[in-house]
This record gives C-alpha cells, structure tokens and sequence, in this order.
C-alpha cells in the first residue's frame, strides 16, 4: 500500500501482508497519523517512510501501536537492502512509539548492508521511544540484522526508552554511510540491550561505524543512562572504520561476556568524553587489553578520565540476575513487567554524573520506567547487586 503526495492522512487498525515491497509505504507525505498497523510477510520492509532525496518533504508523522512481524526481504532487491520492520527516511518530525519490529529480514538475498528491526536515515527530529525490536535477522554472511540504528544523514533525533535484544546484528547502531548527509547531535538514552549481535560480525550492544566520509561528518553523539549486555559477545564495539567527533558516553552500564573485550576494532576519536560508566564482565571484574586494572587502563587510554580524576566503576563481586528474554513483547509493560522489574534495584540510582551541569546536557524527566529522574543522574537501570 503506497500513498504518495499525501496529507492529513488517519490510518487505523489495518492489517497489511504479502507485498513484494513495502507494507506501507508514505512518499513525501505530511500530518501522518498511523495507529495500529500490523505489517507482516511483505518484502522489502513492514513501514517504510520515503520522499525527495534529502529534501525532508515527508514530515510530521506518527507511528504508534504498530508491529513489523516477519518481513523476510524482497527477492528482487539485489542491490540494497531489504527485511526491514520500520524504516523512516528522506523525513522530519517523525515520532515512533510503542510499536514493535521482530523476526525481519530472514531471506534478504544478498550479502552486503542489511535490514534493521527500527530505524532511521537522511532524518531529522526523529523519535523512537517505548519500541521494543528483537529477534531480527540479516542473510547469512551480511551485515546489520540489528534492533535500532541512526543511520547516515540523521539529525537531531532520539532514540529512548526502548529494548532491544535477541537480535543477530547490534542493538543499537550508530552508522554513516559513504555520501550521506552530515550526521549531528543524535541521543541514545533510557535504553536496554540484551544479547545482540550475536551473529553479525563485529556486532554488539550498540556499534559505531562510519563508512569513511571522515570525521567531520559524524559528530555529536550523546549515549547516557543506558544499559549493554552481553553474555557470549561484547556489549559495545567501535568498527575499524569509526570516524567521528565529540561522542560523548555517560553514565552507561557495559557488561560483556567473560571471554570478550570490551571494545572491538579501533580506538575511539580524541574527542570522545566516556565518563562514570561501568565496565565489567559478566560474572564480574574488569579486562581489556589484556589489562585486569581499570584505572591503568583508563590513564594509558585516556577513557574514564577527566582533569585527571577517574571516574570508571567496576565490580569484582556482584550477582547478574538476568531472567530469559522470551516473552517480552509488550512496549506498555516497562512499568510492571516482573522479568524488567526482577533485574532492577535501587544500588545505582542517583549515582550518575549531574549530566546538565557538567556538560549542558538536559537529560531529559523519566527513566526506562517511567520514573522521575533525580537531577539526571539516574543509572538507569540499575541492575546490580553485591555479594
């Protein structure tokens, strides 16, 4: 179903499957309602926004209470990518919520740049928040099959209070692709991943790539108060080729398997701030580099240091209680979802950097849960608790 040139369009509680390209389809469409669409088995992507290249004409629209189930790739689509959930481009003003992308992406049938469950590119002023993308996939050997992604020529946009797990690429990716527009000031926080990135090479909880346009491109990037797991692989990795300026990590929680690094790749730019993260392994403790003692580490690479002062956290002692991720499919559920609730205490809260008078960063009002964020220095979630 394509609707093109369209305006003050409502669409509600429609059922839309087996299309060879998108489920439905908005071309340079503006003042968008869409409640409740279920896209499932169609091709190229479940909902997918499109318009003018890089001219933003599709613009204030609202996607909420849909799902993308099960869209496998089109098999006429040799070229590009295909399998996605719910793809936003060429737009502004876009808001996603409560909607969710799983099981897409399958029988994309190429190997190369891959689907991704929720996600957007050459954007602006995009929100993706209260989503849950799990379980999506990529043809064996390609890349992505992730869960979010703020892909190239996204500007101004947010991705917040959303799970991701389960998924064969990375949680959240952080890309730009060669001839993009410039990429700035994009926002992951409140946010959740569960074992991603599984599968696709180099992949983990969340994954910055930059496919080469250089630096200046690829800036201001602000990832806070979130939570990376990962149990077999790592929780967050830089690509080889990651490019980029003043990328600032905050008040994040990276928990990574007991055989993995860290990091993946290359080192990050000079420019980066990491700053009160926790780092360990999963069963506890700190090893990157081969190096066991956190704040060495931190002082030869520079992370976790500020005007001299350290600032990394670790635990060498701690249980990770962490149930099986097989149920949770309900975006309205954050809030008393017993498996969410049962990982969660109080150990960390208001343990975060004061992230708005530190670095002018207004960290927003409520956390994953819908709670009130205590001056923005919430560790959200805190999760741990000590032996």
């Amino acid at each position: 179903m394509k609707l093109v040139n369209c305006s003050s369009v409502k669409i509600k509680d429609l059922e839309i499957a087996g299309l060879q390209k998108a489920g439905l389809q908005l071309y340079n469409c503006r003042d968008a309602e869409i409640n409740g669409v279920i896209a499932q088995d169609n091709g190229h992507s479940g909902i997918l926004v499109e318009g003018d290249y890089q001219k933003r004409l599709s613009e204030n629209i609202h996607f909420v209470n849909c799902r993308a189930d099960n869209n496998p790739g089109d098999p006429t689509n040799l070229t590009n990518h295909s399998g996605n959930g719910i793809v936003v481009g060429n737009c502004r003003n876009v808001l996603i919520e409560y909607c969710t992308a799983t099981n897409n992406g399958w029988d994309m049938p190429r190997i190369g740049n891959g689907p991704v469950g929720i996600w957007a590119y050459e954007a602006d002023s995009v929100i993706i928040q209260h989503c849950i993308s799990y379980r999506n996939k990529t043809a064996p050997g390609a890349a992505d099959g992730g869960g979010f992604d703020l892909d190239g020529g996204v500007t101004n946009s947010i991705i917040q209070y959303c799970l991701s797990y389960e998924n064969e690429g990375s949680g959240y990716g952080i890309f730009q692709y060669w001839s993009a527009g410039i990429w700035k000031n994009n926002i992951v926080r409140y946010c959740v991943s569960i074992n991603d990135g599984r599968v696709t090479e180099n992949a983990s909880g969340m994954y910055i790539w930059n496919g080469h346009n250089g630096d200046s491109t690829f800036t201001d990037f602000y990832a806070y108060n979130n939570l990376f797991y990962n149990d077999t692989k790592y929780s967050f990795s830089f690509s080889p080729l990651n490019e980029h300026k003043r990328f600032y990590f905050l008040n994040n929680v990276f928990v990574s398997s007991d055989t993995s690094d860290i990091y993946y790749g290359a080192d990050s730019s000079t420019t980066d701030i990491f700053l009160n993260n926790i780092w360990m392994r999963k069963n506890g403790g700190f090893m990157q580099n081969g190096s066991s003692n956190m704040e060495e580490w931190a002082r030869s690479s520079g992370y976790e240091i500020m005007s001299n002062k350290f600032y990394g956290i670790t635990f060498d002692k701690m249980i990770f209680d962490l149930p099986k991720y097989t149920n949770i499919t309900d975006p309205y559920s954050f809030k008393t979802n017993p498996v969410l609730l049962k990982i969660c205490n109080n150990i960390l809260w208001n343990k975060g950097l004061d992230l708005k008078k530190m670095f002018g960063i207004d960290p927003g009002k409520k956390d994953f849960f819908g709670n009130q964020v205590p001056n923005g220095k919430a560790f959200e979630p805190g999760i741990f608790e000590m032996k």
